[in-house]
């Protein structure tokens, strides 16, 4: 699975930034400071127990030693009590070691939130301008991991683990390499049916869906040719469309070479379509393509039907 990084750097900045927040920076101090707390508890809670299990165990011996030999039924029942509790020592021991071992939660100190509050309010403008390293050392300043998770092919999970111990889940949208792989596609469709019946044009219906929060496979806006090739794609085209003699419009070119038209599009956009073939209609905004024979031969040339055979 590959993962694209600028997306999940973005999340997880923009987390960044809001974690910096005064009122954020408030919260975060007073769970870091219940944490301390309640490691201190613990930590005194093992003392004790270790102090006890340690008392029982030697208790356990000076019984054993001060049993009569000769009375052994007596003497190895005190003698399994002592291994039992010379057991129960090592464990604590043991148990107690791992748990200082543990790493305890570090506090914000005093400088370090006195420069995030300074720099909250700045950071957001001033970020492109550090070096990675830079970066980084802020970043780690507050969290300590980052877990991903693929939802969708265009959503992944990023939970982010703050050096409190708590996590939060913002959500990433990679780039993707089929529009179809949205996870709101058929949405997004029916939606654009409904604004186009409505006259509205590719480039308002391109506005008004990324304004209510649509994107397109490789971008986080909806792009005008993306409606476009949407739109045909589901057969959705205007009545009648104005033509000129000696000259197609995208859709006679589409349809004569046997391909869609987003094809005949972005072979225009990329160039193979010489732009000396190519005019916007008078009365319109459409292109207009030279009806050559010799640039429709070409063109065929690279359909995926002739490309097959």
């Amino acid at each position: 699975m590959t993962l694209n990084g600028s997306s999940i750097d973005e999340a997880v900045v923009q987390a960044f930034f809001d974690a910096i927040r005064p009122a954020q920076l408030n919260a975060l101090e007073a769970v870091l400071e219940t944490q301390q707390t309640e490691r201190q508890r613990l930590s005194q809670h093992w003392a004790d127990r270790l102090k006890r299990v340690d008392y029982e165990a030697h208790l356990a011996e000076r019984q054993y030693k001060s049993v009569d030999p000769e009375n052994r039924l007596v003497t190895s029942s005190i003698e399994r009590n002592w291994e039992e509790k010379l057991a129960q020592l090592q464990e604590t021991q043991e148990a107690y070691e791992r748990f200082q071992r543990t790493s305890p939660p570090s506090g914000l100190t005093p400088q370090m939130r006195e420069q995030f509050q300074h720099i909250s309010q700045y950071l957001p403008e001033l970020w492109n301008e550090l070096s990675n390293a830079q970066k980084k050392e802020l970043l780690r300043c507050l969290i300590s991991q980052v877990i991903l998770r693929r939802e969708k092919p265009d959503t992944l999970e990023v939970r982010i683990i703050w050096i409190s111990g708590h996590y939060s889940v913002v959500y990433a949208h990679p780039p993707i390499h089929r529009r179809q792989d949205l996870s709101n596609y058929d949405e997004m469709s029916e939606r654009i049916l409904t604004l186009w019946q409505q006259g509205f044009s590719d480039r308002q219906i391109s506005e008004q869906l990324t304004s209510e929060g649509y994107r397109s496979a490789q971008s986080l806006s909806v792009s005008a040719h993306t409606v476009l090739c949407i739109r045909h794609q589901h057969g959705w085209r205007s009545a009648s469309q104005p033509r000129l003699d000696g000259f197609l419009t995208t859709r006679d070119l589409s349809d004569l070479l046997g391909v869609s038209r987003c094809w005949v599009l972005r072979h225009i956009h990329n160039g193979t379509i010489d732009s000396s073939y190519v005019s916007k209609h008078p009365n319109g905004n459409m292109y207009l393509i030279q009806n050559d024979p010799k640039l429709i031969e070409q063109l065929r040339q690279l359909t995926p039907a002739h490309r097959s055979t």
